[in-house]
């Protein structure tokens, strides 16, 4: 990755200890840098740390050792938690979260209240929810919208005060295969648009490869990360990090005679992904 003075999400040596009697290790010493406008996504399975890591960075947990730099800023050196997540991150969780009694548009505003006039809060929200493609439910109630249409007011309201990174948890996770393409490829173009730097915690390999880097977690430490090509070498990767793809290079013949693939196939499957494997340690 290209050198930069500054990074929007620097984390030295980061740890996450839980349990007064068992110790369960969250996080054990992830070291981790996200440059500005960058687009990641962090994988990996139930349990390896991916949502303690977001919460590590928006400042909603402590870690037990190591540090959480965000825009430079050392966040244990902060005071007033609330009034720097206000300003510099903006959240997206998998369920919306949204007020139900208030309007798309007063949802927007809320973040806003106490940093901008009245008039000032009303406008920018008006101009966010036109940018996620909802200028014409401003004034719908939460139940009046699609699962879709509530979770592009939760970005419009995360961008509200202008973050310059945003922390999405499993964002598609309660929305359907069409809608969750549809909010990933919003995500993508207020990336591309606007600069924000986005982080995304996902189990979907769909989601992870709309972004531009894959970090993938495994008890708490960085398993491996992958700059994101295209879809079809996305695959790939993910298939040669699966217990099928090792068994393949393992040459595990006696347990993948099961399946019932020819010797000569499987020759060509290991082939492919040995080679596949040769490039990725190249990079």
């Amino acid at each position: 990755m290209t050198e930069t003075k500054e990074w929007v999400v620097e984390t030295q040596d980061l740890t996450r200890i839980y349990g007064d009697g068992e110790e369960i290790r969250a996080l054990d010493g992830v070291s981790l840098r996200v440059a500005p406008g960058e687009f990641v996504a962090v994988m990996g399975p139930s349990g390896s740390g991916k949502s303690t890591l977001l919460n590590m960075i928006g400042a909603l947990d402590k870690p037990t050792s190591g540090r959480v730099l965000v825009g430079g800023q050392d966040l244990a050196t902060i005071r007033n938690k609330d009034s720097f997540r206000s300003k510099t991150v903006g959240f997206m969780f998998q369920l919306h979260n949204l007020l139900p009694t208030l309007t798309a548009i007063e949802n927007v505003e809320v973040p806003m209240m106490g940093y901008l006039r009245s008039r000032e809060r009303h406008e920018r929200a008006e101009h966010l929810l036109s940018l996620v493609g909802l200028a014409d439910r401003i004034k719908h109630l939460p139940n009046q919208l699609s699962g879709g249409q509530r979770q592009r007011v939760a970005v419009a309201r995360a961008l509200a005060n202008n973050p310059p990174l945003v922390l999405a948890d499993e964002p598609t996770g309660n929305l359907d295969t069409e809608a969750g393409e549809e909010l990933m490829e919003l995500l993508r173009d207020l990336n591309q648009s606007q600069g924000t730097t986005y982080v995304v915690v996902t189990h979907d390999p769909a989601v992870a490869r709309q972004t531009n880097r894959i970090v993938v977690l495994e008890d708490g430490k960085i398993a491996r990360e992958d700059i994101v090509s295209s879809p079809l070498e996305e695959d790939l990767k993910m298939w040669r990090h699966s217990d099928l793809g090792q068994r393949i290079l393992n040459g595990d013949e006696e347990a993948l005679q099961t399946l019932g693939i020819p010797h000569s196939k499987l020759e060509a499957l290991e082939l492919v992904l040995k080679n596949k494997t040769q490039e990725a340690e190249l990079e």
